[in-house]
């Protein structure tokens, strides 16, 4: 065979392969949808997974099905996701923990948040609230330092796990005041919720839908916002940037992620569907209630994003440190 007929034969059947991926995008999908949720059943993650699929569903036409693989700060689903095949017929929700905290407080991991995944689409962020016991004389941020810089045997924040968005607001903020606070982590949300009103946690970092009730009975005080700007929720609490912590942003966002070699194609009409789920009355209304918003990104600009968090949370792991 001469060079011009293998190079003519390479070109055939590179043209034969675009014609195929392209023809099977355009039937996409022919089959039901596995989303992997690595978090379990009736957490927020999943919650927020169930109300995208139901909606994504009624636009494919086809079932798109809660796969829940907990355990690890949500490294095994993460690991069996990036491990799935490439075809747009196993996703993964993933997260701020998932895809730019884990790697940089996790000691072994079995994925890479940027190399195994290809980004869909960013679909929702939320930020946590900082509160107190209201049987503790602390009403404000400033009298919070005050009060832990006075009881360094008793200041304590508590969470639900190390690396978590309970975890980490409270060891940076121990690291940038100089303030020695012990952290009291937590298997049992439940037990979290009954030590703090105690006021045996002295302070907690937590996603609203998770304290709202008891700052409405008045069993704890809310002290300030962790997002860049104030929650919908809490419309009177301020964020810790007006509090002069001007670089305090935590929280979780949440986002569809493929693995990687998933035809371009399948990315960008997944992609366009999530960008209509975003826009669903429902979902939206869902969302919003549960003290979360919709926060809709595209493909290219989730890319970038990831990226960005991942640089600016190996500058936080930096100084909060690896779980020992």
């Amino acid at each position: 065979m001469t060079f011009i007929k293998r190079i003519q034969g390479l070109l055939f059947a590179t043209t034969i392969a675009v014609i195929y991926t392209t023809a099977s995008a355009q039937s996409y999908p022919t089959q039901p949808i596995k989303v992997i949720v690595p978090y379990g059943a009736g957490s927020a993650t999943d919650i927020l997974a169930r109300r995208t699929g139901a909606s994504l569903t009624s636009l494919l036409g086809q079932a798109v099905v809660v796969d829940n693989k907990a355990g690890g700060s949500g490294a095994i689903g993460a690991s069996f996701a990036a491990r799935a095949p490439a075809d747009g017929y196993t996703l993964f929700f993933g997260t701020t923990q998932t895809q730019s905290v884990n790697p940089h407080l996790l000691e072994t991991m079995s994925y890479d948040p940027i190399k195994d995944f290809v980004s869909v689409a960013r679909l929702y962020s939320v930020g946590t609230i900082l509160v107190v016991s209201s049987s503790l004389p602390i009403k404000t941020v400033e009298e919070l330092l005050a009060w832990l810089k006075a009881n360094p045997g008793k200041a304590n924040f508590g969470s639900t796990g190390f690396g978590t968005a309970s975890h980490l607001p409270g060891a940076y903020l121990s690291k940038l005041t100089g303030v020695k606070i012990a952290h009291v982590p937590y298997n049992n949300p439940g037990q979290l919720m009954t030590d703090l009103i105690r006021g045996e946690v002295t302070m907690l970092f937590y996603p609203p839908e998770g304290v709202k009730g008891f700052i409405d009975s008045g069993a704890l005080r809310p002290l300030a916002w962790t997002g860049d700007s104030r929650s919908a929720t809490f419309p009177n609490v301020p964020t810790m940037r007006e509090r002069d912590f001007q670089n305090f942003t935590f929280g979780a966002w949440y986002g569809v992620f493929a693995p990687a070699g998933t035809p371009p194609a399948v990315v960008a009409k997944l992609s366009e569907a999530l960008g209509k789920v975003a826009r669903d009355p429902v979902v939206v209304q869902g969302v919003t209630n549960g003290g979360a918003q919709v926060d809709y990104a595209p493909a290219a600009e989730l890319e970038k994003f990831v990226k960005t968090e991942y640089e600016r949370f190996r500058q936080i792991a930096s100084m909060v440190g690896k779980k020992d």
